[in-house]
């Protein structure tokens, strides 16, 4: 069955990373964002409450502005080491040779997994560290996209192989609402391995952890997830499930 990534919590202080790597989930998920003295911080909005964007404040400014200190992404890797796998979601352009390194490092090769929404951070990595796993993530908010290209946006998730071939990702993070309309089903076809985000709901998760097509099953309910894994008797097979 799927592997279970718990996703990076919104509160996400060291506490709730500790927890999230305590619930029997394979994956812990930390947003990665630069401050702007270079601060690598695991945090999970662009912008603080106040509307303040992390790239306009120092580290020391954020934590004061959260409320509460806000890990340092090494102090993640180092508090998950031995304990779950990495998996690392680039928010920030730029500096993807630092946070593989640091990943290296710490977490030791083989035991993380790099997501984003970027092409080029992919094909960053994987020319620079090719047996780094990457994983071009589908399901982009369309709010955030000028009007006239949305449309050509979610066609370009939907049918995602040429942008997964010319960036060279060996994983796919698919929005659970694409996954169903059949990005997967193209992906497993091209061989490349698949997580899917965010699933909350019970008939979902039972869905996509019992489909043998998809590797990582990502949700803000990790220790349900890993309950309901526990109790399910078997993979249906891929063909059994409409693409």
């Amino acid at each position: 069955m799927a592997a279970i990534s718990a996703h990076s919590p919104r509160t996400g202080t060291i506490e709730a990373f500790a927890d999230a790597a305590a619930t029997g989930a394979e994956y812990v998920e930390f947003d990665i964002r630069r401050t702007a003295d270079g601060e690598l911080s695991a945090f999970h909005d662009a912008r603080t409450r106040q509307g303040d964007p992390l790239a306009a404040i120092s580290y020391s400014r954020l934590c004061e502005l959260a409320g509460y200190p806000v890990p340092r992404v090494a102090d993640v890797m180092t508090m998950i080491a031995g304990k779950a796998t990495g998996h690392l979601d680039l928010k920030d352009t730029g500096g993807e040779e630092q946070v593989v390194e640091m990943a290296l490092d710490i977490l030791g090769a083989g035991n993380f997994v790099v997501t984003t929404l970027e092409d080029r951070s992919v094909a960053a990595i994987k020319a620079r560290f090719p047996a780094v796993p990457a994983a071009l993530s589908l399901g982009r908010d369309l709010d955030e996209v000028p009007r006239s290209r949305r449309a050509a946006t979610r066609l370009s998730e939907l049918l995602p192989m040429r942008r997964l071939r010319a960036c060279r990702a060996d994983w796919v993070a698919v929005h659970r609402r694409l996954a169903a309309a059949g990005v997967v089903a193209q992906c497993h076809r091209a061989g490349i391995k698949t997580m899917v985000w965010t699933v909350d709901k019970d008939a979902e998760m039972r869905r996509w952890l019992t489909d043998r097509r998809v590797g990582v099953l990502i949700t803000n309910r990790p220790a349900d997830a890993v309950a309901l894994r526990a109790s399910l008797p078997s993979v249906r097979p891929a063909a059994s499930r409409a693409p």
